[in-house]
């Protein structure tokens, strides 16, 4: 199977690359996989607490959006030769969905500035996993837009029974 060219530039620099370089990224992977994981999780079981339709299918859409930045940081994780790292079960809870929205709002500036800094630690050395880095945080400055959206309106009742 050949690889279109976008494909073929998101893996440059994975054959070429030192063990410290390797590594250094590989640490990068495994953490954003950890939390991006986290984030679908966490936006699905927000999603099944929700009442609102329209809310709920935001949120659901959300998670599918980090479920595709799941699937391209594995795809370089077993590229490096690394393995997944062992995830444990994430669970949150609080006293309204408003508290859950807001939460979620600011778990996505979080990883915004996490991003950042793992741009910055694996530099040029690995052109295609900086490119998957830029869509996640595009996507995250969308979700945090979405987000914000949907508590634009604090005062109707989102709980489901």
């Amino acid at each position: 199977m050949l690889l279109d060219n976008s494909r073929l530039a998101a893996h440059r620099g994975l054959n070429n690359c030192t063990d410290d370089a390797r590594d250094s990224a590989l640490e990068v992977l495994c953490h954003r996989y950890v939390r991006e994981m986290q984030h679908v999780m966490r936006f699905r079981q927000h999603a099944e607490r929700i009442a609102d339709h329209t809310i709920r299918r935001a949120l659901l859409r959300i998670a599918a959006r980090e479920a595709v930045h799941l699937r391209s940081i594995e795809e370089f994780i077993f590229k490096l030769g690394g393995r997944l790292p062992t995830l444990i079960d994430f669970h949150c809870s609080h006293d309204n969905a408003w508290e859950y929205l807001r939460s979620d709002l600011d778990e996505e500036r979080r990883c915004i500035g996490e991003i950042e800094e793992d741009k910055l630690r694996i530099g040029a050395a690995f052109p295609g996993i900086a490119a998957l880095l830029d869509r996640i945080e595009t996507d995250a400055k969308k979700h945090r837009e979405e987000i914000r959206a949907l508590l634009s309106n604090e005062t109707r009742p989102l709980w489901a029974a």
